[in-house]
């Protein structure tokens, strides 16, 4: 179907749609135009303005054609998808415009609720709504619970429902009898789809379904051939799932819903709140691949103004790191090419400089960073940022995870973007990045992280016994790539007893301790003395440097390294003393004997 234009709609006499299609964002929602003979149905006039203009004009000018009312029909009351109703209904074409929600939603817009419409997650003040027509009321009369569990998993083929029972109401609204019959569908055992059916007039229906679970509220809407889903696709995506009104199991429940709807009404096309249409057949595919996804969601954390802001500040340090790293891999990857383009090793070396496309990497960081910038001046949320991050992450994760990579670069800094990659996928995902505690002996643990930041990763005669071209240039490019910064630096451990041990995540406490020797020795450190202590139920390590060092190492990145040694069961502290930048991380220790 086309967007911006009116077309008839298949299966249907007289009805017509208007499609406004728009770019995916937080801001609004797509719009639906249903020109009618009995009346006009605007589904979801949105979150913008100019949109709302636009829709205001059309049916300004249905409206010249055919005085009728204009209903508009939420597919939930989050505000992205309505708050321009007021702009709209204050115009001269729409002063006959009667809003209608799903009974819950109705109620929490004429309260004002600011969070089951998400306006406290989006940052918006709103104004109570009137909604005289609250859609598929608990008080009408259905056989089986609505919100009864199904273990069903989703099914492609034919379903038989049991009888329905229904009962037809009207409603006055200003002289208009706004009539609809109530329906009630036992579609599978325990599972019953609540519906109503609105007569369009011509013989053209509007059948509206409840189904929750992205919101209490949501409803899907059939016209001839047209399904319009509202979020229903969006609702376990990262960052979406776990918001307010969010019910896995109603979630879960509403699949089935929509699949029985899909099989047993001639649908041709689903419309989304977000997105383009998509065809019946990849609907389907769509919701059962869903289904699995809600199903692994359980106790995931709740999308609060305050998680989104304490992901946003996640977020801003991860970036810095990523881009820390990244820089790293880049300024590796064109040593490595230009030196073999040197030695005369051209295909290698382009092969190599086209692993990082320099400037896509370049782009994506510049325009999160004015993306930043634009959250401190106010005018971007901590939502749209963590949002954004998630899109970020994931074409990074892609770069990172190119096999040619790890064939000859520092596995280290490979294994610490992947989990910097990972944690924040978690996290976005609603998940606490995993803790594998154990308990540590944390000298051994210490003389290992030490013995393998001063070991030489590469085999010294590997590249004059490579038995063949790309064996030498393998082994070649490892060599080069290879960058030492401990050469020049002398450490000092001092261990406590032999056997002190602590509480920790063994790889997490060891990636962030060996990221802390690195920033010291980038630092300028020439001495490193590192001292373990225990003191009753704490093991402590203290780390001091020698050195030309302006500043501490670890100034511009202390809220990055506090939360990773908390992830890895450590505390921080960074201390500035006479003979230089020094740090302490406490653990919890274990007495005289292994825990049993």
């Amino acid at each position: 179907m086309q967007p911006m234009v009116f077309q008839p709609i298949k299966d249907t006499r007289e009805t017509a749609i208007f499609p406004f299609i728009r770019k995916i964002d937080l801001m609004s929602s797509n719009s639906y135009i249903l020109s009618a003979q009995n009346q006009i149905a605007l589904i979801d006039p949105g979150g913008l303005e100019e949109q709302s203009d636009l829709l205001i004009r059309e049916i300004a000018l249905l409206q010249d054609e055919k005085p009728r009312p204009t209903v508009v029909y939420l597919t939930h009351v989050h505000i992205d998808h309505w708050i321009q109703v007021h702009h709209m209904m204050a115009s001269s074409p729409m002063k006959r415009t009667y809003v209608a929600a799903q009974e819950v939603g109705a109620r929490a817009l004429e309260n004002g609720d600011r969070d089951l419409t998400l306006a406290s997650l989006l940052g918006k003040s709103i104004k109570c709504v009137c909604v005289p027509l609250k859609l598929l009321c608990q008080a009408e009369p259905n056989h089986a619970s609505s919100d009864q569990a199904s273990s069903n998993r989703p099914s492609t083929n034919q379903v038989s429902a049991c009888p329905a029972s229904s009962i037809q109401n009207s409603i006055d609204l200003d002289g208009w009898n706004y009539e609809y019959t109530a329906i009630t569908t036992e579609i599978l055992d325990g599972l019953v789809l609540k519906s109503q059916t609105v007569p369009l007039g011509g013989g053209d229906t509007l059948e509206i379904f409840h189904t929750p679970g992205h919101s209490p509220d949501s409803i899907s809407l059939r016209a001839g051939s047209l399904l319009f889903l509202g979020d229903l696709f969006f609702a376990p995506n990262p960052g979406t799932a776990g918001a307010y009104g969010w019910n896995r199991q109603d979630f879960m429940n509403s699949i089935l819903k929509v699949i029985w709807v899909l099989e047993n009404r001639q649908i041709d096309i689903c419309f989304s709140g977000h997105g383009r249409a998509i065809d019946v057949q990849t609907a389907k595919k769509t919701l059962e691949v869903l289904y699995s996804d809600a199903a692994t969601l359980e106790n995931i954390e709740d999308i609060t103004p305050q998680w989104a802001k304490r992901t946003s500040a996640f977020a801003q340090d991860l970036m810095n790191e990523l881009e820390r790293t990244f820089t790293i891999i880049a300024g590796r990857l064109v040593y490595v090419s230009h030196m073999l383009s040197t030695l005369e090793e051209e295909g290698e070396a382009k092969e190599i400089e086209q692993l990082l496309d320099m400037q896509v990497m370049d782009d994506l960081f510049s325009e999160f960073h004015a993306f930043t910038a634009q959250l401190r001046a106010g005018r971007r949320l901590d939502i749209e940022l963590v949002h954004k991050t998630g899109q970020v992450v994931g074409k990074l994760d892609r770069i990172v995870q190119k096999e040619k990579l790890s064939s000859f670069l520092d596995k280290s800094l490979l294994s610490r973007a992947c989990r910097l990659l990972s944690d924040y996928a978690i996290i976005y995902r609603g998940y606490r990045p995993p803790y594998y505690v154990s308990y540590v002996n944390v000298n051994k643990l210490i003389r290992d992280i030490l013995a393998q930041l001063l070991k030489k990763p590469y085999d010294e005669q590997a590249i004059m016994n490579a038995e063949s071209d790309e064996d030498y240039r393998k082994a070649l490019s490892y060599r080069i790539a290879y960058v030492s910064l401990f050469d020049d630096i002398r450490f000092v451990f001092e261990p406590g007893r032999e056997d002190i041990f602590a509480r920790m995540d063994r790889d997490r406490f060891s990636d962030t301790f060996a990221d802390i020797l690195e920033r010291f020795a980038g630092g300028g450190a020439k001495e490193i003395r590192i001292a373990v202590t225990r003191n009753d139920a704490w093991v402590t390590i203290r780390m001091t440097a020698k050195g030309e060092m302006p500043s501490h190492p670890l100034a511009q990145a202390t809220r990055f390294l506090e939360r990773s040694l908390a992830l890895s069961g450590g505390l921080l502290e960074i201390l500035c003393e006479e003979e230089g930048p020094a740090l302490e991380i406490e653990l919890s220790g274990l007495g005289e004997e292994w825990p049993s």
